[in-house]
């Protein structure tokens, strides 16, 4: 899976850079793993942060979306990353997603 999303590395790229574009976000990190075939998207835009994450799968692509406010209160942010745990996400798509580091997400895991 990983090899395959590399040869056609530059359409993911392009992908990327289009949806980029289109949604006008600010403060924009990708990351590409290419063990997995994972791709993601996050930024902030009108206080919101947003991020959205693909899955390339053996017939297709799972394609996942958050958005969370910026500047959540600590309990409410506790909450949400209490809340996303218990979702299934791991402790760096959590951080990836609310913008904050793993290391405060492992710490509020165990609060």
């Amino acid at each position: 899976m990983g090899n395959n999303l590399v040869k056609k590395g530059i359409n993911v790229i392009q992908m990327l850079e289009n949806f980029v574009a289109q949604t006008e976000l600010e403060n924009v990190k990708t990351t590409l793993n290419t063990k997995t075939g994972t791709a993601s998207i996050t930024g902030s835009k009108d206080g919101y942060q947003y991020t959205t994450t693909m899955q390339k799968e053996t017939h297709g692509m799972v394609r996942t979306e958050s958005m969370f406010e910026c500047n959540l209160g600590k309990e409410a942010l506790i909450s949400q990353v209490k809340n996303l745990r218990r979702q299934g996400y791991k402790q760096q798509e959590i951080a990836d997603m609310l913008g904050i580091s793993q290391s405060l997400v492992s710490k509020y895991s165990r609060m």
